[in-house]
């Protein structure tokens, strides 16, 4: 058995941006009135009527998509120069996602003084304004010049110079700082540099997974003494048709308007956009200032090791018992073999129902924003975290004929359709929730929260 992990974290900062949901009380909102963001997707990003896809693979026609909350008013963010055309506005939209959740526990940034601080954050930078740009100004405008040349041999060199020229001069203006832009180092140093935040800065690209990495690193940094205070979290920004057509070379996507994970009827997924960060601080420090606790983050089990082999760690790392677990909030990506077995997983560690034994309901938010891929695990811990706050098992996108092994009664595990008040039998235990997380390559991970500490009963 794994040691138990002494030190809980505290969440004490949070802040969202999904499709639908600009802030974490709409977030919330959103998943009590069961009510989904995806919408179809814009013609810059579907396929056109009849084309085929690159795979000859399903290829989506709707997804989470965060529309005009992309677009944020970088004067507040201190940067010393106009917005470029040809910049990577993904800069603009994590770093104001970092200084809501500062907002949200009670900090701000620019400080005089420095902060003992670090900054962990999911992303990878999939075809920005910025990266495009540069390319267009050497490859895409050298190969285009290239293929002129091949079918005008004859053509004098000034008049193709004044054409690749003209090239040039309908492109967006590119600097230094734009170009740096673009790699996901820059902003997370940015992020650090504006908190005034000492320690370090990272950005991690673990796919699905990067939610939960960067939550990790966070509490490495905070048990290890190297901070006092740490920024996680993890965006998936605005989808393009070139992303999309390379995930759909291994993700089932789904060509349906809905996802509704967990159901018989789900086919496949559908993608999302957007970004949660969070506020951490050990739980004693969190105690000590008297901050709003929205969830203690007690372990975290990653790896390769089937789905209830990881699970049982991380409840063993939290020094929790499988059966004071209450919530699950799965992946539920609406692939029907992964979803079934995620259930499974579940089943093992639970077993059949017993009068009078433990139950635990499962859902998923992808079916309210999507498959938001990098940014999936901070939407399912945001999520988990604001149910353990309220107190409140929180329902999915209602799934009219759920899996056969959920909607068995001989089952330990049920599908949250309905919200329910989140009632312990024992005053003296935690309400506890586990986060499930599934990755392409066989890679998954479980991460174990419990509620805020308390004086009073917790029924």
């Amino acid at each position: 058995m794994a040691a138990v992990e002494s030190c809980p974290i505290a969440i004490v900062g949070v802040s969202c941006r999904f499709a639908g949901a600009p802030d974490p009380g709409s977030f919330w909102r959103q998943i009590m009135h069961r009510e989904s963001g995806i919408a179809a997707l814009g013609a810059e990003t579907a396929l056109a009527p009849g084309a085929a896809n690159l795979f000859d693979r399903p290829y989506p026609t709707h997804g989470g998509l965060l529309g005009e909350l992309y677009a944020c008013d970088a004067r507040g963010q201190n940067f010393p120069r106009q917005l470029n055309a040809g910049e990577n506005q993904d800069l603009y939209f994590v770093v104001q996602l970092a200084f809501d959740a500062l907002a949200d526990a009670g900090m701000r940034p620019h400080v005089p003084e420095p902060v003992r601080g670090t900054v962990r954050m999911g992303y990878a930078p999939p075809f920005s304004s910025s990266t495009v740009n540069w390319l267009e100004h050497t490859f895409f405008v050298d190969q285009t010049m290239d293929v002129i040349r091949s079918f005008f041999r004859q053509a004098p060199e000034e008049v193709l110079g004044t054409v690749r020229a003209k090239l040039v001069e309908s492109l967006p203006t590119p600097d230094a700082a734009s170009f740096l832009s673009g790699a996901g180092h820059r902003i997370a140093g940015w992020i650090a540099r504006e908190c005034s935040f000492s320690g370090g800065a990272t950005t991690l690209d673990a796919g699905a997974l990067s939610g939960i990495a960067s939550l990790r690193a966070a509490m490495d940094d905070l048990r290890s003494g190297r901070a006092d205070v740490a920024l996680a979290g993890a965006v998936e920004p605005p989808l393009s048709r070139a992303f999309l057509e390379g995930v759909s070379g291994e993700v089932l996507f789904s060509t349906e308007g809905d996802l509704v994970p967990f159901s018989r009827d789900a086919r496949g997924t559908l993608p999302g956009e957007g970004g949660a960060f969070f506020v951490l601080k050990r739980e004693a420090d969190a105690l000590r200032a008297k901050d709003r606790i929205y969830a203690l983050v007690r372990a975290v089990a990653c790896g390769s090791s089937p789905r209830d082999v990881l699970l049982q760690a991380a409840a063993d790392r939290a020094g929790a018992p499988t059966e004071s677990i209450q919530l699950i909030e799965a992946d539920g990506c609406g692939i029907p073999e992964i979803d079934a077995a995620e259930v499974a997983a579940v089943q093992k560690l639970w077993g059949e129902h017993r009068p009078g034994g433990p139950l635990v309901g499962i859902g998923s938010v992808k079916g309210n924003v999507g498959h938001c891929f990098r940014a999936s695990a901070a939407a399912a811990i945001l999520k988990t975290a604001l149910a353990l706050r309220r107190k409140v098992l929180p329902p999915q996108i209602a799934a009219e004929r759920p899996l056969d092994e959920l909607a068995n009664l001989g089952s330990s595990a049920y599908l949250l359709n309905d919200a329910r008040p989140w009632v312990t039998g024992d005053p003296s235990s935690p309400r506890r929730a586990a986060v499930l997380v599934d990755s392409l390559g066989g890679r998954h991970a479980a991460l174990v929260l419990e509620e805020e500490p308390t004086t009073g009963d917790r029924t």
